[in-house]
């Protein structure tokens, strides 16, 4: 027969990243409460979900123009400031750029920004260009909206804010509605005569069984599933209800078709992989761990040294893959009580380790929360803080949704399912109980994952306030150390660290020794 391939297109719209640059000008101070020569700036924003990197870039003013330099992060704003000094003794922070050579006028004037010498953008005060009657005294003007013009533009209370505002662009993440997840259903399929509809499923190592299904009442579709163009299972029988089982698949990304026979619709697709079991290792002999021992190296050092010393006792730690994580959480997470449980993050609910999420249809089910979020830093499972056992947690499915992969800070609106944590449009509040476990974890993957070594990951930092998908840093340090000294190590943890070093063969050290963080961050946190 004939297979004329046919892109799926069924339930969401698919769309696409921006790919264009899209910088614009933000917020601009050209009379400044105390001394125009130090304390003028212009700040931009990234419009775009792509960091872009602006040494195509200048700002002008009446023919002068100012070469821009660095990068900025998607949905970011950067500020250039005349002067560095004067810039913080406004806002006690730094500018992205100083020396900004432009002499901004107090009555009548402007500034443009130019990409490749052609104009993208431009703002007005004052009647600078026609059209344009913004007017203020020792207060900034800022954009409130992404359209152009002077109604795109608003008087500030004060001299503006440093790195804020309320310009968004929404980066969520494109839907491939082609990717099959595991044991989640396609349904309502439908191809006419010769055509064929394309799927693909993640198949991980070490994998027992993959079984794919199809199943209607109605037309005849065929099932092929192929791994590297090479053709698997193919049963091609009578009617819609077909089934390939593999036994030890390899690992990769399976190419899964229901070709058209003779048209058909109202067709399911289900595909499943289970995972090999992972006998956890015995416990180690008693003794196995002694502080003094362990930390031989790290006793009596400070800053970078201290840093330093915890790095070379954290790193080249045993890995294992992302599917035996499920049994390795099942081991570190077990609850004292019930052996068959976990005890989650975030709610604290013990669950079944066998509700796992993609093998179960229950809400409550509980998948692997990466605490220090996977898009900051190491998106890919062969990384290996993806699969560091010190940071990944079960958690209940929806709340690890409702985290995403947020900044830890305080506020928000609490979350019904988990009373104690809150969020907002970009941080969680984790609930009081586990605000220290959650800051020990962020400030281990900040010592383990220096760069520059065999685990594939860049060197993560902590930051202050917010961060950007895609860069690695996660935030805030001065909430996660003061969420560190609330909530203390407790048994739990210790139990935990334990188990894990059982596993991985390090350990973190700000459960072993607390004082550490205050050491190494209190500093940074006046």
């Amino acid at each position: 027969m004939t297979k004329n391939n046919l892109l799926l297109a069924i339930g969401l719209t698919m769309t696409s990243p921006l790919t264009l640059a899209n910088v614009v000008l933000s917020e601009v101070l050209y009379d400044a409460p105390n001394n125009d020569t130090t304390e003028e700036y212009v700040e931009l924003f990234n419009a775009s979900c792509n960091a872009i990197n602006l040494n195509d870039y200048k700002l002008q003013d009446n023919g002068v123009t100012y070469q821009l330099s660095g990068t900025i992060e998607p949905s970011s704003y950067f500020v250039v400031a005349r002067n560095a000094n004067g810039y913080q003794g406004l806002f006690n922070q730094s500018p992205n750029l100083s020396n900004l050579s432009l002499s901004l006028g107090n009555s009548g004037d402007y500034v443009k920004l130019l990409k490749n010498n052609n104009t993208i953008d431009t703002v007005a005060w004052e009647g600078g260009l026609s059209g344009w009657s913004i007017s203020t005294r020792n207060k900034s003007i800022h954009r409130t909206s992404l359209n152009s013009g002077n109604s795109a533009w608003a008087v500030s209370s004060n001299a503006g804010s440093h790195l804020s505002g309320s310009l968004s662009h929404d980066c969520a993440p494109v839907v491939d509605d082609s990717k099959l997840e595991n044991n989640q259903a396609k349904t309502g399929l439908s191809a006419t005569r010769g055509n064929t509809l394309n799927f693909t499923f993640d198949v991980p190592a070490n994998a027992s069984k993959l079984d794919v299904s199809i199943a209607g009442s109605n037309g005849d579709a065929d099932l092929i599933v192929s791994l590297n163009n090479n053709e698997l299972c193919k049963p091609y029988l009578h009617g819609s209800n077909e089934a390939c089982n593999l036994t030890n698949p390899a690992a990769g990304s399976y190419s899964i078709d229901v070709d058209a026979y003779t048209s058909f619709n109202n067709v399911t697709l289900l595909a499943k992989v289970t995972a090999a079991t992972v006998t956890p290792p015995p416990p180690p002999p008693s003794g196995d761990y002694n502080y003094d021992v362990y930390y031989q190296s790290a006793i009596g050092k400070s800053g970078t040294a201290l840093k330093s010393a915890l790095n070379t006792l954290a790193k080249d730690h045993v890995r294992f893959s992302y599917s035996q994580a499920w049994d390795g959480l099942g081991y570190a997470d077990e609850d004292p009580n019930n052996t068959n449980n976990v005890i989650l993050l975030y709610t604290g609910r013990s669950e079944p380790k066998t509700n796992r999420a993609g093998m179960s249809n229950s809400q409550d089910a509980w998948n692997r929360e990466h605490v220090w979020a996977k898009s900051h830093g190491f998106p890919s499972s062969g990384q290996h803080a993806y699969t560091d056992f010190h940071h990944l947690r079960p958690a209940d499915v929806s709340v690890n949704s409702a985290r995403g992969n947020k900044d830890f800070l305080n506020g928000g609106s609490e979350i019904g399912e988990a009373p104690g944590n809150f969020t907002d449009s970009d941080s969680f509040q984790a609930a009081d109980t586990v605000k220290g476990d959650v800051a020990r974890m962020i400030f281990y993957m900040d010592v383990r994952y220096e760069g520059g070594d065999n685990s594939g990951t860049p060197d993560l930092s902590i930051a202050n306030g917010t961060t950007s998908t895609g860069v690695a840093q996660l935030g805030d340090l001065c909430t996660l150390l003061q969420w560190h000294l609330d909530d203390p190590v407790n048994n739990w943890e210790r139990r935990r660290n334990n188990r894990i070093f059982e596993w991985q063969k390090n350990r973190n050290p700000f459960i072993d020794n607390p004082q550490w963080a205050t050491a190494l961050y209190q500093s940074q946190c006046p």
